[in-house]
């Protein structure tokens, strides 16, 4: 029988850091992290040489950050701080330009919180976006929803204009993009639900329907027990108590596993050594952060570091061997785990 092992390295410092994604561009492959105090910078990371490139160096309030081409181009969210000090939050893309990082701001959003890039064949590269509310009044005021928003992706020095996919999305927090059922999806979790996002394609227009029809914060997508159908790691509430993994029984996504959380927040699934697992951490009490994969006994969590308190963590292979890379906050670290297994 194998057991899980890893080891832990330091990859880059970043005070503040919140974001991080993986990139992979014709430069090779990088990794992008981001700070959200004000004045935070942006960073790529060459994994292989292990060499920086500062992208940003403020205004900060990054909450994530996506891959616009094979250049390595980045489109982000800025000025989205905690409290309600995000009326001026915005989206903007950065170029390298001429050997240097240059960042338009393409949109300033109140509340806008996540964005990613979605390519269609037939219809270009969008950018798809969400706000986490349209109003607040206080840290508590949630009385005016969010909206899921997409826009193409405009020529540098052309205007974007947005356009509104869904309203009435309230605490429109969670963010995923990638394959659910072999089809590129954007899926967004709220108090509504869990709501599937599916670009123009065949002739049809934006389409929006809902997945779960309960409170969702955040979500990643993955086989988890190699059956062929896709499951649904979810954090049920608003940075909620519980992850749950959840399972299509007679067409019904119905929960099978749980897992306690303590201000959820970092969250991940797809292939680690030769198999789909999920990571999953949270910010509060003890600040804890798992591996979780499923066996033949059923799933089964490993702890990986507790006090950590991750904010974001991605997972990847790189030349044979599999790694998490995650956004230690209050570290302001990225950390690196690198993951083996030994005969027990």
């Amino acid at each position: 029988m194998k057991q899980l092992k890893w080891k832990r390295s330091v990859l880059s410092d970043i005070e503040g850091i919140y974001c991080l994604e993986l990139f992979h561009t014709n430069k090779g492959f990088q990794v992008v992290a981001a700070g959200e105090t004000h004045g935070g910078v942006c960073k790529s990371i060459d994994f292989a040489t292990r060499n920086e490139e500062q992208i940003w160096d403020g205004p900060g309030g990054c909450m994530n950050v996506s891959q616009l081409n094979e250049e390595g181009s980045v489109v982000a969210i800025q000025n989205f701080y905690k409290g309600f000090q995000s009326k001026e939050a915005q989206v903007v893309r950065a170029d390298k330009v001429g050997g240097e990082w240059k960042t338009t701001v393409l949109a300033v959003i109140p509340y806008l919180h996540r964005s990613g890039v979605v390519h269609t064949e037939s219809d270009g590269d969008w950018i798809v976006c969400s706000q986490l509310c349209t109003e607040r009044n206080d840290a508590a005021d949630w009385s005016h929803p969010g909206k899921i928003l997409a826009a193409k992706v405009p020529a540098l020095g052309e205007q974007i204009e947005f356009r509104v996919l869904q309203e009435g999305v309230t605490k429109n927090h969670g963010f995923w993009q990638g394959k659910l059922d072999g089809e590129e999806v954007t899926l967004i979790g709220g108090t509504e639900g869990l709501f599937r996002v599916r670009p123009p394609k065949g002739g049809k227009d934006w389409q929006v329907d809902k997945l779960l029809d309960r409170e969702v914060s955040d979500v990643a997508v993955a086989d988890l027990d190699g059956d062929g159908e896709d499951e649904l790691v979810v954090f049920d509430g608003f940075h909620g108590e519980l992850c749950t993994v959840n399972k299509r029984v007679d067409g019904v996504w119905t929960v099978v596993y749980e897992l306690p959380m303590h201000f959820s927040h970092a969250i991940w699934a797809g292939e680690l050594l030769g198999r789909n697992m999920f990571a999953v951490g949270y910010r509060k009490e003890d600040g804890k952060f798992y591996v979780v994969e499923h066996t033949a006994e059923g799933y089964k969590a490993h702890l990986i570091e507790e006090g950590i308190a991750p904010s974001n963590c991605r997972g990847f292979v790189y030349e044979g061997k599999s790694y998490l890379a995650v956004a230690a906050r209050d570290m302001d670290q990225v950390v690196l785990f690198e993951l083996t297994e030994e005969e027990a």
